[in-house]
């Protein structure tokens, strides 16, 4: 067998290509198990200022979503603690270059949305981040399609700090897709890699376009399009939208030994939406996202609907979210106490044995689950968004993804709230927010002095240090919006970028990287590899069959960076 293989080696290569490809084809990869992946800097902006009165505080722009995106209604506001110096420290991608400046703002609710409330301090200054390094990070981005396109192009650009001209670049066939009508195609070294980029796809001579309108927009590295949704790994050929795994006129329920009502020990009913392609994709396991008060989280309850699960169907669609299982758990007839933490007044406690202790372990046997901490999501508003907290803040070894709206964090008591600002840091990624409007401006002033608090750099090194914006916490403000289901329904999209982003979740990064093209292990892609891969036959193009397609694949990645300006050797 192996001397056919080299037999059929030898006649798709001629000397040509067999002697450039060692003397002029040495790409260099990242080197695997090299050093500790730095995708992303933390960066820390300071100014000292002193006029300012209470009511106004110091903010950084910049023109990059990290920093608001230019718009000065979504400027950062640094952290007072050591007045009249300000500062924040915000994670940004590596590999950035971006302009900012400093401005006053007046700080208070419904001034922020105010466009004009704004005064120069100083700037614009530029600044860069280091480019990304470390073993498997990829400098740009792969690419693969299905599609019926003839010789498809694919329009691409970086969006960051500007977008920029789209840029054209032929697509790759590379094998069959779905139906006889069908192609795989690739495109190769695309973009900035841990960027986002936006792009679409037309065949040639104007023949169609992927999709139909508009463009794609994703920071996935390794992207594989069909029927014009995103995915992060090979689909399979008919994917199946997310659905309801109960019916709502008789929803599952367990009979907790933790909770009870009137004396007796309280049915507690949930509600489990799994991911689109669950059925499809037998192998694969999903982190799971538990929602408080299941009643208004994916039907419409009492007080409206988050759409929680159509948010999370669309974001996966556009390769923004990973796809997730979500678990709505009902509230019951003591719903304060039982999402009040206990130095709140309240039994949070009890609630989360319920959790950990009777449900969990239900939906973990019930479904393909991701059980660890780092794969467990805990969302809630109001009181739920005070038992989220709690849960990750006392509880941080089974829930490590928390997403706080509009947190009541003093009903009862302020004991809870109080003892989070005093303590260690846990490890854990927490979204928080409020609206600007409505009673007590929701919760305005509480969640941003929580938020100032965690990220005081004055936080003792031995209690974990202070929380990074864009790192490990993300606050947002709904400009406008008040305390109700319609205004978290709103700002669900960006709490579920941040705790369940698309890129956690990248089994085609080995295109991006070109690790696939490995197939010696030496950190070298050369003629050796294409030896390799006649000698031990993979399935490069991940079309689930070994064909010369692989082969071909495979010499076209190493071509593909061939020098044209040296002499092509002749044949002796």
């Amino acid at each position: 067998m192996l001397r056919v293989l080299a037999r059929l080696l030898c006649s798709l290569l001629d000397d040509r290509l067999r002697v450039g490809i060692r003397a002029f084809l040495a790409l260099t990869l990242p080197s695997i198990g090299a050093a500790e992946l730095r995708a992303q800097q933390d960066v820390t902006f300071q100014i000292s200022y002193s006029q300012t009165v209470v009511g106004q505080s110091v903010f950084v722009l910049g023109d990059i979503p990290e920093l608001g995106d230019g718009d000065i209604r979504r400027a950062i506001k640094l952290e007072p603690t050591d007045w009249p110096s300000w500062r924040v420290a915000v994670r940004i991608p590596a590999g950035t270059t971006y302009t900012y400046s400093y401005y006053r703002r007046d700080d208070g609710p419904g001034r922020l949305g105010d466009a004009s409330n704004r005064l120069l301090i100083s700037g614009p200054f530029t600044a860069s981040t280091p480019p990304a390094s470390g073993s498997g990070l990829p400098a740009r981005k792969a690419i693969l399609l299905h599609t019926t396109l003839v010789e498809p192009t694919l329009m691409w650009r970086t969006i960051t700090p500007a977008p920029g001209p789209f840029i054209a670049s032929p697509m790759r066939e590379i094998g069959p897709g779905r139906t006889p009508g069908e192609r795989r195609f690739v495109a190769l070294d695309i973009g900035v890699g841990q960027s986002t980029i936006e792009f679409y796809v037309v065949g040639g001579g104007g023949g169609g376009r992927e999709p139909a309108a508009g463009t794609h927009s994703t920071a996935l590295d390794g992207v594989f399009v069909q029927d014009s949704q995103l995915f992060a790994y090979v689909p399979a050929a008919s994917v199946a939208d997310w659905r309801r795994d109960y019916t709502t006129s008789s929803l599952p329920a367990i009979q907790s030994q933790f909770l009870f009502e009137g004396g007796q020990r309280e049915w507690r009913e949930y509600r489990v939406i799994l991911p689109r392609g669950y059925d499809q994709h037998p192998t694969r396991r999903y982190p799971v996202a538990y929602l408080h008060d299941g009643q208004n989280v994916f039907e419409s309850g009492p007080f409206g609907t988050w759409n929680a699960h159509t948010t999370a169907a669309l974001l996966t669609r556009q390769g923004q979210m990973r796809e997730t299982i979500l678990v709505g758990v009902d509230n019951g007839p003591n719903r304060l106490s039982d999402y009040a933490a206990p130095d709140a007044g309240g039994n949070a406690n009890n609630y989360v044995r319920f959790l950990r202790e009777e449900l969990m372990p239900l939906i973990n046997a019930r479904y393909r689950t991701l059980t660890d901490a780092d794969n467990t999501v805990a969302i809630g508003s109001s009181m739920g968004g005070q038992v989220s907290l709690y849960m990750g803040w006392d509880h941080s070894t089974t829930f490590r993804r928390i997403g706080a709206f509009s947190g009541a964090w003093s009903v009862f008591t302020s004991g809870f709230y109080d003892r989070v600002r005093a303590q260690q840091r846990r490890n854990i990624l927490l979204y928080i927010d409020s609206g600007d409007a409505g009673t007590a401006s929701d919760n305005y002033w509480p969640t941003f002095n929580l938020r100032d608090n965690l990220l005081d750099p004055q936080r003792a090194a031995s209690s974990g240090g202070a929380f990074v914006l864009e790192s490990n916490l993300k606050h947002v403000i709904g400009l406008g919006q008040q305390h109700n289901e319609a205004a978290w329904a709103s700002r669900l999209p960006d709490a579920y970028r941040f705790l369940l982003p698309a890129s956690a979740d990248q089994s085609l990064l080995v295109l991006a990287n070109g690790t696939a093209f490995d197939l010696t292990g030496d950190g070298q892609l050369g003629i050796d590899d294409l030896y390799e891969q006649f000698a031990t036959p993979r399935d490069l193009n991940l079309d689930g069959q070994i064909t010369p397609d692989d082969a071909a694949f495979l010499e076209w990645a190493i071509r593909r960076g061939e020098p044209t300006n040296i002499a092509t050797p002749q044949r002796p």
